[in-house]
């Protein structure tokens, strides 16, 4: 941070006012006082400053939109089905959320195989409870990224004919990594992108874990939202 040059100069006044051997009138004893006060309150107040920059430079990166994927048909088995996720975070929040399905899909699983899933059948959402990890980077074309580590709460509820596996209100622990880039204003157009990596442990999310495996990134096409990025260290 650079130092205003009127607060140079009053340092130097005060130095040189308070010089050993010197004598000085009350007057002149009272403007060095003053001018003392004056310095005090300048360092007080850049301190302050400098505290509010860090507590800004903490969030540096937010986002939110859909990224929409395409899953398989249940006759042709061709990606042809799209299911869209929803999708939010900043230095504070992470979220990712299937509300539901309007076309049915089939789905593969970590240990049941493959599921076809009838029309508004599948729910999905996770939340971060925790946010351990927070890194802000800039790649060699540009482009900003951020990167968050931490644990969530997942619920994934897939509907069938005559069963249902999961639920939507009782989630799971998971740990999870997020990959966010800002390519430029213009969303996914420009090259933004959002990618929500989650790591299943069969003990304590058997649910997902035997629906998505021990890793699965929920990610897609970025059709609608923006993600903003900026570098402090840049």
């Amino acid at each position: 941070m650079r130092v205003p040059p009127t607060v140079v100069g009053v340092v130097v006044m005060i130095l040189v006012s308070v010089a050993p051997g010197c004598t000085y009138p009350a007057a002149q004893n009272n403007e060095v006082s003053t001018l003392r006060q004056q310095v005090e309150s300048l360092q007080q107040e850049a301190g302050e400053l400098r505290e509010t920059v860090t507590r800004l430079s903490y969030n540096t990166a937010s986002g939110g939109g859909v990224n929409l994927k395409m899953m398989p048909d249940p006759k042709s088995g061709e990606p042809t089905v799209p299911l869209a996720e929803l999708f939010s975070f900043d230095r504070n929040h992470a979220i990712c959320r299937v509300e539901t399905n309007p076309q049915a899909f089939k789905m593969p699983t970590y240990k049941m195989g493959e599921v076809v899933v009838g029309p508004h059948q599948f729910f999905m959402s996770m939340v971060a409870t925790s946010i351990e990890q927070y890194k802000v980077t800039t790649d060699p074309n540009g482009s900003r990224r951020v990167m968050m580590r931490g644990g969530l709460d997942c619920a994934t509820e897939v509907g069938q004919a005559e069963v249902t596996i999961g639920s939507r209100t009782a989630a799971e622990h998971a740990t999870y990594k997020i990959e966010a880039v800002d390519g430029g204003a213009g969303g996914g157009a420009a090259g933004d992108s959002f990618a929500f990596t989650v790591f299943f442990d069969p003990k304590e999310a058997p649910v997902n874990y035997a629906i998505f495996g021990p890793e699965f990134t929920f990610t897609g096409e970025l059709v609608e939202g923006e993600v903003t990025i900026v570098d402090p260290h840049q």
